[in-house]
């Protein structure tokens, strides 16, 4: 079979023809052409598998990249939230040491009034002390060598207009009454407030997770405060510390809605105290 773009071949078509341009010129250069687009062809295919095999690299890359740092953004948060915990729990431990520290008591005042004891002589006696006063002061004036007249009657006047003194009833303050003032809460009893249960599983049943927390991936532990009164009612609930606004209100919810707890004890005798929970708002995966 004869090569179409041998030398030969096209000599043997242009026998003859003006072989200086036109179409000879044009099958001569044929060859070059045909080997520089053969040329063209693969080195555009090299770039296009070479872009395409960089892309896939580099797209692999970067979700290998995003995927070590979503990683890392939660081991960090879960070391956060644990050394958290930690903390909180050091604290509350710290706090419960220094309030079971027996307080001095404090020495009390009382205020004393000096009271003076008062005699009182019945007017028979005196009349009688009286009496004797005078009749010795008579007899004193008839043991003189001179009498002079008028000398009894003033004494004895003086005697008689003499006053008896008492003296005045002393005066005793009296203590204001104190006022009622409202049951104290403590902060630590010998038998703290206890669930009537497990909390944890109670809580877990009886929240409703707010929709917009959730939809915006929301999560984390609020901190609760409320008062445990001596029949077991909880009251007075307050965030220490919150995550989000609508999981603060549904953990303050929850709380005021538990059944009563068995109340702190100080001596046996329950008492208002204070309790501290934490309420944990986790996602499922």
């Amino acid at each position: 079979m004869a090569d179409l773009t041998s030398k030969e071949w096209r000599d043997l078509v242009f026998e003859g023809k003006n072989k200086e341009f036109g179409a000879y010129q044009l099958r001569k250069a044929s060859d070059k052409r045909h080997n520089l687009a053969v040329l063209f062809t693969l080195i555009g295919l090299v770039i296009i598998a070479l872009l395409v095999w960089g892309w896939s690299t580099y797209s692999a890359y970067r979700a290998r990249v995003a995927a070590e740092e979503a990683l890392a953004a939660e081991r960090m948060q879960a070391a956060q939230f644990e050394a958290e915990a930690e903390q909180e729990e050091e604290e509350e431990e710290q706090k419960y040491e220094e309030e079971k520290k027996p307080e001095m008591p404090k020495e009390e005042v009382v205020a004393t009034v000096q009271q003076t004891a008062i005699a009182i002589v019945p007017p028979d006696k005196v009349k009688n002390e009286v009496k004797d006063v005078v009749e010795q002061q008579e007899n004193k004036e008839t043991v003189g060598t001179i009498n002079q007249e008028g000398t009894g009657d003033i004494d004895r006047a003086k005697i008689l207009t003499s006053e008896v003194k008492i003296a005045p009833a002393p005066v005793v303050e009296e203590k204001p009454q104190p006022k009622n003032e409202p049951e104290k809460v403590f902060e630590a009893v010998e038998q703290p407030a206890a669930f009537k249960g497990n909390v944890n599983k109670w809580l877990s049943s009886h929240i409703n997770y707010p929709p917009a927390a959730a939809d915006a991936g929301v999560q984390g532990k609020v901190l609760v405060r409320f008062i445990v009164n001596k029949d077991g009612s909880v009251s007075d609930v307050t965030v220490l510390k919150g995550v989000d606004r609508d999981l603060d209100k549904e953990a303050v919810r929850a709380v005021r809605s538990m059944p009563k707890w068995q109340p702190g004890k100080n001596n046996g005798v329950a008492v208002r105290s204070y309790f501290t929970l934490p309420v944990v708002f986790r996602l499922g995966n």
